[in-house]
């Protein structure tokens, strides 16, 4: 699946690789870690985030997030006048049902629990294998825990699907994944491309130039389609 992946979004020429194979509280694929072996840690369309299994920035380590989900969960359980609030307008909103003890009941009946991915929204992406033997699959978590969504396949399956379209993630905003426009990085960010459906994975590094670089990339976007616009009606 990962060479299906490749087909699709091609690799950085440099990928970011950080850390080694799985912490040893969790259980993680094979096909996550040959991904990782591929591309490195980094962003689908600048919207969906692929940790590594440990990394030094703890919000792309797999073993840092996966501890810190399970400190909020644990937390968003507790009596505490400061979630209180937050579960009451949860449970408002799923008609008086509380959804987070089913997903904490769920996740700590499960064999392994780890946190691989994450989005711009906040979202989560998990892998979990469940404690009777059967196979893995992921998870993901809205950001505000009211919505869970499962999928029987593995991770990098995963990835391929949700940006060919196959699957729909109702977590995921609408235009997310992001097609017609392929970045590429030199002195300068520009844009390449336009016409085709490409869609990019950016290392750390590419990403936050991006960010620093906001909003000139989408700047430079809206006037090629001007020109082209222009060169089309002319």
């Amino acid at each position: 699946m990962t060479e299906d992946l490749v087909g699709l979004v091609p690799p950085p020429e440099e990928p970011e690789l950080a850390g080694g194979g799985a912490p040893e509280s969790v259980v993680l694929p094979e096909d996550y870690l040959h991904f990782l072996s591929v591309y490195g840690v980094g962003t689908f369309d600048m919207f969906l985030h692929v940790m590594a299994t440990v990394h030094d920035n703890e919000y792309m380590s797999v073993r840092e997030r996966t501890a810190s989900f399970w400190s909020i969960l644990a937390r968003m359980l507790e009596p505490n006048p400061t979630v209180e609030p937050l579960r009451d307008m949860l449970s408002a909103g799923a008609g008086g049902f509380d959804p987070v003890a089913p997903l904490a009941d769920s996740l700590r009946a499960a064999a392994s629990v780890a946190v691989w991915g994450s989005t711009d929204n906040g979202d989560l992406c998990l892998w979990v294998v469940p404690a009777e033997g059967e196979d893995g699959f992921v998870l993901i978590i809205g950001s505000r825990f009211e919505d869970w969504y499962e999928y029987g396949v593995g991770i990098t399956e995963f990835l391929y699907r949700i940006l060919t379209g196959d699957i729909r993630c109702p977590a995921f905003p609408e235009d997310f994944p992001t097609t017609g426009v392929q970045m590429v990085f030199g002195d300068v960010v520009t844009v390449a491309d336009l016409p085709t459906a490409r869609h990019s994975f950016l290392t750390g590094d590419q990403y936050l130039r991006v960010m620093d670089a906001w909003p000139a990339p989408w700047k430079t976007i809206q006037e090629e389609q001007k020109k082209q616009a222009g060169a089309q009606s002319g």
